[in-house]
């Protein structure tokens, strides 16, 4: 950026000018992507994850009969012990007795294709059967469906007020997935509502909700710039042993705030605790801090891993 003003002011050749401005616009890209690069967050793209994570329910609800409650446990074995037509057969007597626990687990497992064909329509049907007796988890698969555009056409409004109805319920999956869709934005009030869900999901110890949080925290997006709480947030989801947030306390580390001192033993610490888990870029940045430490400090953070 700095040559392209220098080329803009100093030279008078046209073609320097117009090089210094495709210069300054090449730094602006490249200074924006290393800030998402640096401190990484699981994007919106990344929702696809939730549902196969979402689906298990691990108790009927009140409504459901004694009998449906037998089969439904009978399709949890099944699963368990990968027979999954077995699964679906189980899931199919307690789902028609209306057990909103197997309605949800059979929709999961046509969506998926385990043990039938794969059938998004059928999907849907039982979701949105589970769904109307207010079963958290149908409201956020239904969200997802509406995201990827399964089995019905993709629309974020849909997949909003499915999310909106789990989150409102404690969900920290629809919560963390709220967040997401509100950051999409990018202005300042739907930063904030991101922020805000975000807080509410990482409040419930979920790790990625905790490192986009600290990530609005590093930006001063959504929250005031606040490197402590970034920190914070990021050791918590680094204690859960997550390779995303210990990258990233690496990186807090290796650069150094006003706040948080370089430290280029921590950042080797966190890098290869990161890389151990197969995070290439951790490996990479890992590598690049050896390179820097003293024989004494590398024995130091050996110690500490």
């Amino acid at each position: 950026m700095l040559v392209g003003v220098f080329a803009i002011i100093s030279i008078d050749i046209i073609i320097a000018k117009i090089c210094g401005i495709i210069l300054m616009i090449l730094g602006g890209v490249i200074y924006q992507a290393r800030r998402r690069y640096r401190h990484r967050k699981m994007r919106f793209e990344d929702i696809q994850s939730a549902k196969t994570r979402a689906k298990r329910k691990g108790a009927a609800s009140k409504q459901d009969t004694v009998k449906s409650q037998q089969d439904f446990q009978k399709g949890e074995d099944s699963y368990e012990m990968g027979d999954y037509p077995e699964a679906v057969k189980g899931y199919l007597k307690a789902a028609k007795q209306g057990n909103s626990s197997a309605q949800v687990n059979l929709g999961a497992m046509y969506a998926e294709g385990l043990g039938v064909a794969q059938d998004f329509q059928e999907a849907l049907f039982w979701y949105h059967e589970a769904a109307q007796q207010g079963d958290t988890v149908a409201y956020l698969n239904l969200g997802v469906m509406y995201v990827e555009g399964q089995g019905v056409p993709r629309d974020l409004q849909e997949a909003l007020k499915y999310y909106r109805k789990a989150a409102d319920q404690g969900n920290a999956l629809a919560q963390f997935n709220l967040g997401m869709m509100y950051e999409q934005n990018n202005d300042t009030l739907s930063l904030q509502e991101a922020a805000t869900w975000y807080q509410q999901a990482a409040e419930q110890d979920y790790a990625p909700a905790q490192v986009n949080l600290a990530v609005m925290y590093v930006e001063g997006q959504g929250v005031r710039q606040d490197f402590q709480q970034a920190l914070k947030w990021y050791q918590k989801a680094a204690a859960q042993n997550y390779a995303p947030a210990q990258f990233n306390l690496g990186v807090m580390y290796f650069e150094g705030h006003e706040e948080i001192p370089k430290d280029l033993v921590m950042a080797y610490v966190w890098f290869s605790r990161s890389a151990n888990q197969g995070d290439g870029d951790a490996q990479i940045m890992r590598d690049k801090v050896a390179s820097r430490l003293t024989s004494e400090q590398k024995a130091y953070a050996q110690q500490l891993l």
